[in-house]
């Protein structure tokens, strides 16, 4: 493998592990004078050119274009054009390019936390361990949260008073961990994540006894037991002390689970 190859893959597993969609765009068939051989490659991310090049010019605008397009799609796909040299299309080549398209549409994963105590701050802290996105959601001041936040952080803390109706907004492909201090907000969340949304995963810390209650209580509201059968509680794969780090750990080990189902980076 040459030392360009090694440079787009690396370049590629670089946008992966940011969580960027992006685009692979290769050469693969010339035919009379072109900019480019076969086998050079650039990659698109955010509408722009990322890595590499395929000759310059117009045709390099065009396939920018047409890469940009194909990751707005937000699923992954390769297509193949070719593209004639030609005045008309900006290029005096007078030769034909054929471009591959592959598109890679990974993000980052999302993790929203509602609780921003113990469990809560130590689970976000393995943000990076798990390449996610991770928002605490909490509705005390922060000078009433114990422990107090780190004033450095890889995750976002917001403090609002009406939590559950933050779930309204929060994006379909979320993993939602519920944690708060209180059983009646606890409550509030879970039904209102089950509601009208679909995420693909809903952890609500407890015993098997709390979400048994918990469980009752929701189906005496009229949720359908189908709906109740997509929250995981207890949370966490394994069995560990109840120390907040090993609690952590164990439900981050859960969420990667969830994720590389899903096909997200992380």
């Amino acid at each position: 493998m040459s030392a360009s190859q090694h440079e787009w893959i690396e370049a590629l597993a670089s946008l992966r592990a940011a969580g960027r969609p992006c685009a692979l765009v290769t050469v693969t068939g010339v035919r009379g004078s072109a900019p480019r051989e076969v086998g050079a490659r650039m990659i698109v991310s955010e509408g722009r050119l990322a890595w590499g090049t395929i000759g310059g010019g117009n045709l390099e605008l065009l396939g920018i274009e047409r890469a940009t397009a194909l990751v707005a799609r937000s699923e992954p796909a390769a297509e193949s054009e070719v593209f004639p040299l030609s005045e008309k299309a900006g290029q005096c080549c007078g030769g034909e390019v054929t471009l591959l398209f592959e598109s890679f549409p990974w993000r980052r994963p999302t993790v929203v936390i509602f609780g921003a105590g113990h469990v809560g701050q130590a689970l976000a802290g393995l943000a990076p361990w798990m390449g996610a996105e991770v928002r605490v959601i909490d509705p005390r001041l922060e000078e009433e949260l114990a422990p107090s936040p780190p004033v450095d952080r890889p995750w976002t803390l917001d403090l609002v008073d009406a939590p559950a109706e933050e779930l309204d907004s929060i994006p379909e492909g979320s993993l939602v961990v519920i944690m708060t201090h209180s059983h009646a907000l606890d409550m509030e969340l879970v039904e209102r994540a089950l509601i009208g949304r679909s995420f693909p995963y809903v952890g609500l810390i407890g015993s098997e006894r709390k979400w048994a209650r918990f469980r009752a209580r929701l189906e005496h509201r009229g949720i359908e037991p189908g709906l109740l059968e997509r929250v995981t509680c207890p949370i966490g794969l394994g069995r560990t002390s109840k120390e907040p780090q090993a609690i952590a750990v164990a439900v981050a080990a859960q969420l990667l689970e969830v994720m590389a189902r899903l096909g997200q980076p992380g």
